[in-house]
C-alpha cells in the first residue's frame, strides 16, 4: 500500500509535469521574418579595378524588392527578392550592344548589409553597404 501511494504522487507529479513539455516546436518550413531595406543604402563595390561608391535605393513590397542603382556608370533600374535576412537582386546592364547581368546575393543585419556579386560569368566580388539616415 505504501507503495502504491508512493507511485501514485509519482504519476501525478509526471502528469502534471508533462504539458511543460509538449510545447510544439516550431516548425521547419516555416519562413523566417522579412526584414525591412526600403530606402536608400550607401554601397562599396570591390571591383576589380578597386572600390567603387554606389548608392542604391531599395523599394520593398513583402518579400519584392525594386528600385535603382547609381554608379559612376549611371543609373539602372534593379529588381530582386528579401527572404528572411536574405537579399537578391539583379542589375542588367547595356555594354555597347552586349547585355550583361550581375546578380547580387546577400545578408542584412540592422542598418548594413554584405555579400558577393557575380559578374555575368567573369567572376565575384565582394560588396557591403550601410542604410542611409533619413
Amino acid at each position: 500500500m505504501k507503495y502504491a501511494l508512493a507511485y501514485a504522487l509519482v504519476c501525478l507529479v509526471a502528469m502534471s509535469a508533462a504539458p511543460a513539455y509538449a510545447q510544439e516546436a516550431p516548425k521547419p518550413d516555416a519562413k523566417p521574418a522579412t526584414v525591412d531595406v526600403n530606402g536608400v543604402w550607401d554601397m562599396v563595390v570591390e571591383a576589380p579595378q578597386g572600390p567603387v561608391d554606389v548608392v542604391t535605393t531599395f523599394k520593398q513590397e513583402g518579400e519584392k524588392i525594386t528600385g535603382t542603382q547609381a554608379s559612376p556608370m549611371g543609373e539602372i533600374a534593379i529588381e530582386g527578392t528579401m527572404v528572411g535576412n536574405e537579399i537578391k537582386w539583379i542589375l542588367n546592364l547595356d555594354m555597347g550592344g552586349q547585355q550583361m547581368s550581375i546578380a547580387f546575393a546577400g545578408k542584412v543585419e540592422g542598418e548594413t548589409m554584405a555579400g558577393v556579386f557575380e559578374m555575368g560569368g567573369m567572376g565575384t566580388a565582394a560588396w557591403n553597404a550601410k542604410k542611409r539616415k533619413q
